[in-house]
């Protein structure tokens, strides 16, 4: 039936064969198809619900917002209200292992009405153990100069989504066997859209897991050879590949086509992996956390120390999971977006300009993105949490390609972020740059480079 849909929507398939082998070494090709052209503070203890972006939904729990992923109005949810910590809190974490403060940060979201304490630790227990090259999960580094680089790449993937993504799947698996245990529904259909890194990251997270078909599409010469490799290679029964003759946007933009038909929606289960799902989002948190204490010493949080993260940005979902954090509580002064040549959210913030352009291919695939579906999250708590006006906004981009923020919009995002755009010439001689400093230590992936590159150029100001 997905494979059925996904064609009605995009006019035509091509199906070239799937390798159903359990040889070893064999590559499983892709199905091949052408595409057409901010609340207030949570009391301590007070059960965090969820509602739709654009007000179409709300009151909905943990569970329910996870497994439907997408708002059924088009919108994303959110949290109705977010929990705090404060700076002592935030102190008596320090020097626990990732996935021990995992379980501490995600805990102010939930209550036992959602998971037990002892299933989430024992969730975070399995999402960052022996599959991490490095104890510490997300270790942190300093480069040349000084300036800190928080090392994501150490998972089964190497991507930074791993983070999530291992723990997305044990959750799915877990909420699923208690539906069961409750007689209810208990199987899941993913649909998900990647430039690379979210597939390889969610095929690994859900291959094998009970209950969950995973269908991941992605714009064929468009990722990396790698990243590529890494989803078609995977045999388990439950994962299928779908590579798109288009861009990421086009893949996005059929996977939201296929949340908004409810009929089918409701008669598979989908799901989703991308950062729209909001378990991404909160688990993605956990390492500015971490983050901050590798890069402060004891006791920075009682004096008032505060740290600027600049993060390498397409989609929007890994700078708002600092947003959050921030929100949360954590001493953060500024968020800089740093964009490829792919640049509508550097337009946005520096000339209020969000109109879509051609996607152009870059150095860094990962963010060759012109729709940042999560910006939409933002915009909704600068905003103010005002639903209908996010949705007439909302509506607008969709009808002419282009977002007009009103000027107090605008200036509220100002407040909490910044941003620099980064051409493939700069990517380059940053890589150069740091590589030759660092006597070869440290080679940077073009993604990181962006981010590199971004802050020098903020510290400059």
């Amino acid at each position: 039936p997905m494979v059925s849909r996904v064609s009605e929507l995009v006019g035509s398939m091509l199906l070239r064969g799937v390798a159903q082998s359990g040889r070893r070494g064999l590559v499983a090709r892709p199905v091949r198809v052408s595409a057409r052209g901010l609340a207030a503070a949570a009391a301590a203890g007070q059960r965090i619900l969820y509602r739709s972006t654009r007000g179409g939904q709300s009151d909905l729990t943990f569970s329910e917002a996870v497994l439907q992923g997408l708002g059924t109005d088009k919108g994303l949810l959110v949290p109705q209200a977010i929990p705090r910590f404060d700076a002592a809190t935030l102190e008596s974490w320090r020097g626990l292992p990732f996935h021990a403060l995992a379980a501490e940060v995600m805990s102010l979201y939930l209550t036992d009405d959602d998971l037990s304490r002892s299933e989430l630790e024992a969730l975070t227990a399995a999402s960052y153990g022996a599959q991490w090259r490095d104890e510490a999960v997300t270790p942190v580094t300093t480069l040349p100069g000084g300036m800190r680089l928080l090392e994501l790449h150490h998972g089964p993937t190497f991507a930074f989504k791993d983070v999530a993504l291992q723990f997305l799947g044990n959750l799915f698996e877990l909420l699923l066997a208690k539906r069961e245990a409750a007689g209810l529904s208990h199987t899941l259909t993913v649909a998900g859209a990647t430039s690379g890194d979210t597939g390889s990251s969610a095929i690994h997270g859900l291959r094998g897991k009970r209950g969950v078909e995973v269908f991941m599409m992605y714009p064929e010469g468009r990722t990396s050879p790698t990243q590529e490799l890494q989803m078609i290679s995977v045999l388990d029964a439950n994962i299928h590949n779908i590579a798109l003759a288009g861009t990421f946007d086009d893949c996005q933009n059929i996977v939201k086509a296929l949340f908004n038909d409810h009929a089918f929606r409701d008669s598979v289960g989908l799901a989703a992996v991308n950062s729209i799902n909001w378990a991404r989002i909160l688990a993605q948190t956990v390492y500015y956390v971490h983050a901050y204490h590798e890069a402060t010493s004891p006791g920075a949080a009682l004096e008032g120390t505060h740290v600027s993260y600049s993060v390498p940005t397409g989609n929007f979902g890994d700078i708002l999971a600092g947003w959050y954090a921030k929100q949360m509580g954590l001493p953060v002064r500024k968020l800089i977006v740093a964009t490829n040549e792919n640049d509508i959210l550097h337009r946005f913030f520096q000339a209020g300009d969000y109109s879509q352009l051609g996607v152009r291919e870059t150095l860094s695939p990962s963010m060759d993105i012109q729709i940042s579906s999560n910006f939409e999250r933002f915009l909704f708590h600068a905003g103010g949490d005002d639903a209908p006006a996010l949705k007439s906004l909302m509506d607008g981009l969709e009808d002419t390609k282009r977002l007009t923020p009103p000027p107090s919009l605008l200036a509220a995002c100002r407040e909490e972020m910044d941003s620099e755009r980064v051409d493939d010439a700069e990517v380059l001689a940053t890589i150069a740059d740091v590589h030759t400093a660092s006597a070869g230590e440290h080679t940077l992936d073009p993604h990181s480079a962006i981010a590199v590159a971004g802050a020098r150029r903020y510290l400059q100001r």
